[in-house]
């Protein structure tokens, strides 16, 4: 008997607090995919991650977030990282 697992992605994915844009594509037995839509010059250049587990996806989500919360910090301080 396979989990229902659409529930608990939903919810970590809902933390997901960042500018980039990411959306669920799929989600087949337990393998998650996200697309995240990136544009490079003007381009549509979606990037695709694929995820096995809960715990790959929370890993994932952390790391998005600090490196969001480390680009605010750098906006909002007076030290800009090119000086």
């Amino acid at each position: 008997m396979a989990l229902n697992l659409e529930p608990i992605y939903q919810d970590i994915f809902a933390k997901l607090k960042t500018r980039k844009k990411f959306v669920i594509r799929s989600i087949e037995s337990n393998l998650l995919t996200v697309e995240q839509d990136e544009e490079i010059c003007g381009q549509k250049e979606p990037k695709v991650f694929e995820f096995k587990s809960p715990k790959e996806l929370e890993e994932f989500v952390h790391k998005e977030n600090t490196f969001e919360a480390d680009i605010v910090k750098q906006l909002e301080g007076s030290k800009m990282p090119y000086r």
